[in-house]
C-alpha cells in the first residue's frame, strides 16, 4: 500500500526566492495541503468449479431445409439450463448469404440466483449422415450475463433479450458452414433434404460477485 504522494518538482528556486512571487517572506514559508479520502469499493469475482460436472446433449433432425424461409430458428429447450441450439439457415452478419450460422443459446431465467457467468464448454456440429465426418466447433469459455433494454445486439445478432449467445464471438461459428459444403451432396450433410445438427454442453462451473 502506498503512503507517501508528492510532487518531485513543485516550483523552480528562482521563483521561489523571488520576492515578487511572496513564497518567502520574512524567511517564512507556509505549506498547506487539502486531503480527500475517498472509499472505494470494488467487487471481485470467484469461480466454483462444479465436481464431476455433467454433459447434456441434444440431437436437432432438421426436415424440408430448403424450405426454411425465416431469419432464424431455435431448437426444443435441452438440458438443466433449457440450452438451446441457434440456426441462421442464411447466415448472420458477415456469413448472411454464403454460410449457415449455429450458435447456443441460453435464456437468462435459467441463470442461478447469485451467479452473474457461467463456465462452459461446448460443441457445436452438424453430423455427416453418411460417413460419421462430422463439421464442429469447440469451444470453452466464460460468458457474462447482465440485464438490457427489449432487445440486446450482441456481435451483430440480434435477439430477443431472454437470450445470450456462448458462440457469438469465434468468427467461424457465424460461418459455420459453407452453402457451397451444405449442399454438397458427397459430404453427406443434406440427405434427402435434411440436417441434422448436434449440441454437446458443459457447464464447468459458477462465476458470482464476491
Amino acid at each position: 500500500m502506498k503512503t507517501k504522494w508528492g510532487i518531485t518538482k513543485c516550483i523552480d528556486l528562482k521563483s521561489f526566492h523571488d520576492p515578487l512571487k511572496r513564497y518567502l517572506i520574512d524567511d517564512t514559508c507556509v505549506f498547506d495541503v487539502e486531503v480527500f479520502v475517498v472509499k472505494r469499493v470494488s467487487k471481485g469475482e470467484c469461480l466454483s468449479m462444479i465436481k464431476n460436472p455433467a454433459t447434456c446433449y441434444h440431437l436437432w433432425k432438421i426436415n424440408k431445409f430448403s424450405k426454411l424461409l425465416k431469419k432464424s430458428y431455435e431448437s426444443i429447450p435441452f438440458g438443466d439450463y433449457n440450452w438451446k441450439i441457434l440456426l441462421f439457415p442464411n447466415g448472420n452478419a458477415e456469413a448472411e448469404g454464403n454460410s449457415i450460422s449455429i450458435f447456443l443459446s441460453l435464456p437468462k431465467s435459467s441463470i442461478p440466483d447469485g451467479t452473474n457467468k457461467l463456465f462452459v464448454k461446448f460443441i457445436l456440429r452438424v453430423k455427416n449422415q453418411i460417413e460419421g465426418r462430422h463439421t464442429e466447433f469447440t469451444r470453452e469459455i466464460k460468458n457474462s450475463y447482465h440485464t438490457t433494454s427489449s432487445i440486446r445486439v450482441h456481435d451483430n445478432i440480434v435477439l430477443p433479450k431472454s437470450k445470450k449467445l456462448f458462440a457469438a464471438r469465434p468468427l467461424n461459428c457465424r460461418k459455420f458452414l459453407s452453402f457451397h459444403k451444405l449442399k454438397d451432396p458427397k459430404q453427406g450433410i443434406l440427405v434427402d433434404d435434411t440436417c441434422v445438427i448436434e449440441a454437446e454442453v458443459t457447464v464447468l462451473g459458477l462465476i458470482g460477485t464476491k
